[in-house]
This record gives C-alpha cells, structure tokens and sequence, in this order.
C-alpha cells in the first residue's frame, strides 16, 4: 500500500484536511499514466492497494472517502469491493470503471456507485473524484490557516 505523501513545504496540506481516496488497481505504465493527476494532487490522500485483501485492510484501518476501482479489475472483484466497503464504511462512495459497451452487472444496481465507461483523460478523472468528493468547489490546495 504506497501513500501519496507531501513533497513541497509551501504546498503543504495536514493529511487529516484532505480525504482519503483508495484506489484499487494494479501496477501498469497505462494505470500509472491514469491516476498521475490524482497523485500529484496534495489535497488528497491517496492510498493505492491491488487486491481485496489490502482494499479490506485499508477500509477498516483510514477513514476512506472514496474508492476507485481502476478498469482491469474484473465485475466479480469490483463486486466483492463493494460488498466489503459497504460493511466495513457504510455510504461510502464507489468509482468502478467498465467498457464503454454493456451494462453494470445486476449486483451494482441499488448501491453507492458510479461507473465510468473507460477509456477516460485523466483530467476528467481528477474532476469526476472531485464531484464524488463533493469538493468541486473547493480550490486544489486549501489555503494555510494563519
């Protein structure tokens, strides 16, 4: 599990002010290229894991805001993701990627998810966790309280 951790003092945001988003996906120069937006951003926590296990250990150890589940991962598993998030913090939001033809598996009907239709910029996917986050209004680096 890496973490996205601060890199410049002057953009330095407390970790406890930015949400935490855990993101579900495994290593790849395509998946990597994805969440750069996301990583590069000091107004989150982001939480990377790539597997149900590690996404089960996270869920119950940091109070995550929001999950992404990137596009390689398979209905079934993005299903069991769903079911653990639900148990383990309940009204927590779900961002699950699918191909852009077909239809959501039944079993995601009537739960707290959003389906992206891959393929999708990663400027579009910072913005979309935003809205998810409710934080469109907020700027990208919360300002220093004085």
């Amino acid at each position: 599990m890496t973490t996205n951790r601060l890199k410049s003092p002057s953009r330095r945001v407390p970790a406890a002010q930015g949400p935490s988003l855990l993101v579900v996906a495994q290593p790849s120069p395509e998946t990597d290229d994805l969440l750069q937006t996301l990583v590069d951003r000091t107004d989150l926590c982001l939480l990377r894991v790539t597997n149900l296990n590690a996404a089960e250990l996270a869920l119950r150890d940091v109070a995550v805001s929001l999950v992404l589940v990137c596009p390689e991962t398979d209905p079934e598993a993005v299903t069991a993701i769903l079911d653990r998030t639900e148990e383990l913090r309940p009204g927590t939001p779900v961002l699950a990627f699918q191909p852009a033809s077909g239809d959501p598996p039944l079993a995601w009907r009537g739960r707290i998810i959003g389906v992206l239709r891959a393929p999708i910029l990663p400027d579009v996917l910072s913005r979309t966790v935003d809205v998810a986050l409710g934080l469109s209004g907020l700027p990208a680096v919360l300002p220093r309280s004085k």
